[in-house]
C-alpha cells in the first residue's frame, strides 16, 4: 500500500511538473510572436489580474512610422488628440481660470500636438501675467503624450526626455538644450568634444534621441490611420552598421515594490500562496520578454550579416536568405525564427520595412544567387537595352550567363513577368 500511494505521489508531482513547463513555453512562444501593439495589450491585460506589476509603454509616442501597403500593426483609437487632452485635464484639475487657460492652449495645438502660436502672441491676446502663462504651461506640457504643447522640434524632444520615468543616457538633456544645432546638421565631433563625452557616450545618447517622437499628435491623427511600431533598428554610424532593439519602444514591467511588501509581512497562507503564485507570473513574464528581446536581437545581427551590402546601400539587390539559414546559425527551430519575426518591423535609414521582406529565397537553377539579384540584374540589362531593337528572352539568358548567372529562358520569361516587364515585342520603340 505505502509503495502505491509514493508511486501514484510522484506520477502526479511529474504531471504537474510537466504541466507548469508547458504553460511556461506557451506563454513564451505567444510573447515572442506578438508584434509590439498587441504585447503592449496582452501585459496589460495581465497587469489587471496581477497587483505586482504595471506596464511602462511609449506606444502613445514613440518612433511610430507609417506604412504603404501593410496594414499589420494599426493604431486604432476613436479619440482625438484633443478630447484625450481634455480627459486628462478634467480629470486631474480644479475648475479654476488655470484650468480654463490650459484648455484654451490645448485648442490652439496643431494636430502633431505642437503650439504654433507665441508666448507674446496668447499674452496680448488675453491679457495674462508671464507667470500665468508658464504655470499653464507648465500644466499642459506634463500631460500625456509626451512632448505635447511644444513650440518647435527642440523643445518637443527635451520635453520628452524630461519625462522620462527611466534615468537617460548621459549627455542627452545637455545635446537637447546647448547642441541642437549640431545635432541636427548631424556635427557629432563637435558635440563629443563641446560636452567631453566618451564614444560610448555621445552614441547611447543619439541611440536614444532617434528614440524620441517628433510628432506626439500623430498617433491620434486619423487622417493617417496606418501605423507600425518597429522592435529593431539598423543605421550607418561612421562607415559601419549598427543593429539593436529599440527598447523605448519596447513595453516593460515595473515591479510594485510596496503592494510586494506589504504582501510580504502577511501571516495569512492563503495570501502567501496568492502571492507566490502572483510572483512567479511577473518572473515568467520577465523572463518571456527578455528571451523575446534575445531572439530578436540575435535574429538582427544575422540578418545584418547577411544582408550588409544591402544595408550600406552598396547594392540594390538582397543577397539569398531564407529562414532555415538564420534557424541553422542560430541552432533555433525555423518556427522560432518565423514566430519572432512575423509582423515585425525594421527601421532604416531608407525607411521601416517588415523584417521578413529582408529574406530572399535562391534561384531554383542558380544555389549561389537568389531570385531579387537575378531580377535586379535582369531589370538593370532591359533597361540600358537599344529601344529599337529590344532584347529577347533568348538573348537575355546569354547576357545573365556572361554575368555568371546560369538560369534557363523560361525563368527569365517569368521573372520578367514578376517585374511586369513586358515581352520584347511590347517594348520596341520607333516602329510603325
Amino acid at each position: 500500500m505505502a509503495l502505491t500511494q509514493n508511486f501514484s505521489f510522484g506520477q502526479n508531482q511529474a504531471q504537474a511538473q510537466k504541466l507548469v513547463l508547458t504553460q511556461g513555453m506557451r506563454q513564451s512562444i505567444l510573447v515572442l510572436q506578438l508584434d509590439t501593439i498587441d504585447l503592449a495589450a496582452y501585459l496589460q491585460d495581465r497587469s489587471l489580474g496581477n497587483p505586482l506589476f504595471d506596464v511602462k509603454t511609449r506606444l502613445d509616442a514613440p518612433s511610430v512610422a507609417p506604412v504603404a501597403n501593410d496594414s499589420y500593426q494599426i493604431k486604432d483609437t476613436q479619440q482625438s488628440l484633443f478630447d484625450y487632452l481634455l480627459e486628462q485635464v478634467q480629470l486631474t484639475m480644479r475648475k479654476t481660470p488655470l484650468r480654463a487657460l490650459v484648455v484654451y492652449l490645448i485648442e490652439q495645438l496643431d494636430p502633431r500636438g505642437y503650439l504654433p502660436v507665441s508666448n507674446e502672441q496668447i499674452k496680448a491676446e488675453l491679457g495674462i501675467t508671464d507667470i500665468m502663462l508658464a504655470d499653464a504651461m507648465t500644466l499642459l506640457q506634463r500631460l500625456d503624450p509626451p512632448g505635447v504643447g511644444a513650440h518647435d522640434l527642440q523643445e518637443c524632444l527635451l520635453l520628452q526626455a524630461q519625462a522620462d520615468e527611466y534615468p537617460v543616457p548621459t549627455g542627452v538633456i545637455a545635446i537637447l538644450t546647448d547642441q541642437f544645432a549640431n545635432l541636427t546638421a548631424g556635427r557629432f565631433e563637435a558635440i563629443q568634444a563641446k560636452l567631453a563625452l566618451t564614444a560610448s557616450q555621445l552614441k547611447a545618447a543619439l541611440n536614444y534621441i532617434r528614440t524620441l517622437s517628433a510628432d506626439p499628435g500623430l498617433p491620434y491623427n486619423h487622417t493617417a490611420t496606418e501605423f507600425v511600431v518597429p522592435d529593431l533598428r539598423v543605421h550607418q554610424v561612421n562607415g559601419k552598421l549598427s543593429m539593436a532593439v529599440i527598447k523605448a519602444n519596447q513595453p516593460r514591467l515595473v515591479f510594485a515594490e510596496e503592494t510586494y511588501a506589504q504582501l510580504k509581512d502577511s501571516t495569512d497562507r492563503e495570501v502567501q500562496h496568492y502571492l507566490k503564485e502572483k510572483l512567479g507570473e511577473y518572473q515568467s513574464l520577465t523572463y518571456s520578454l527578455a528571451r523575446r528581446e534575445e531572439t530578436l536581437s540575435l535574429i538582427g545581427r544575422e540578418l545584418v550579416k547577411s544582408q550588409y551590402a544591402f544595408f550600406m546601400q552598396e547594392q540594390k539587390s538582397l543577397a539569398p536568405l531564407l529562414l532555415r539559414d538564420i534557424a541553422q546559425r542560430l541552432q533555433l527551430a525555423e518556427s522560432t525564427v518565423s514566430r519572432a519575426i512575423n509582423g515585425k518591423y525594421l527601421q532604416t535609414d531608407f525607411g521601416v520595412m517588415l523584417i521578413k521582406s529582408f529574406f530572399s529565397r535562391y534561384s531554383a537553377k542558380d544555389a549561389t544567387h537568389s531570385v531579387d539579384q537575378i531580377q535586379t540584374v535582369l531589370a538593370s540589362l532591359i533597361a540600358k537595352e537599344d529601344k529599337t531593337r529590344p532584347l529577347s528572352d533568348d538573348e537575355l539568358v546569354g547576357l545573365l550567363h556572361e554575368q555568371g548567372l546560369n538560369i534557363a529562358r523560361r525563368t527569365v520569361a517569368k521573372y520578367r513577368a514578376a517585374l511586369q516587364i513586358p515581352v520584347a515585342r511590347k517594348r520596341k520603340q520607333g516602329s510603325v
